[in-house]
């Protein structure tokens, strides 16, 4: 029996893609990425020493647990100093590339003097990860090894109402 599974690439990202560094800095967004981004969107530094790419509805949807916070809260001001102001508003161009910006360049250790340096895209439904390769490999083992503890941290989570 063949399963006629589709998913609804409007509800979120979704796969791991590579690409390589080109001149100027850019990589190539594979074409479903780009479909669901648009032209313009959003670049910001991530967790773990990956960036972030996401449409703009989708960022407002990320942010906005903070934008209600307490401008008192120093954890506030210190995720907001760490998302927003690393933030970039970027175009791909038409071959469907975008250029990193150099400090998140530097952040994720994605290094610039080597064209052809292969990155790595993964969908993680509301957001898209960027990743230097070798980087990702080590995390990826680490989750891989690790998959049914974290998964076992995640049961104590409230469901949405």
């Amino acid at each position: 029996m063949v399963n006629n599974f589709k998913v609804n690439t409007q509800d979120g990202y979704l796969g791991e893609y590579t690409s390589k560094l080109v001149s100027g800095f850019r990589i190539v967004i594979p074409p479903l990425f780009r479909k669901q981004l648009g032209k313009e969107f959003i670049i910001a530094k991530g967790y773990e020493g990956a960036l972030i790419i996401v449409d703009y509805k989708r960022w407002d949807s990320l942010i906005e647990p903070l934008k209600g916070a307490s401008f008192l809260d120093r954890n506030l001001r210190e995720t907001l100093r760490f998302l927003v102001a690393s933030a970039y508003s970027v175009k791909v161009d038409a071959q469907g590339r975008l250029v990193i910006p150099q400090a998140l360049r530097k952040y994720a250790g994605i290094n610039t003097d080597i064209l052809g340096k292969e990155l790595v895209l993964l969908g993680v439904y509301n957001w898209i990860e960027l990743w230097e390769y070798d980087k990702w490999l080590t995390h990826k083992s680490f989750i891989e090894e690790n998959a049914d503890e974290i998964a076992q941290e995640l049961t104590h989570l409230k469901k949405p109402d």
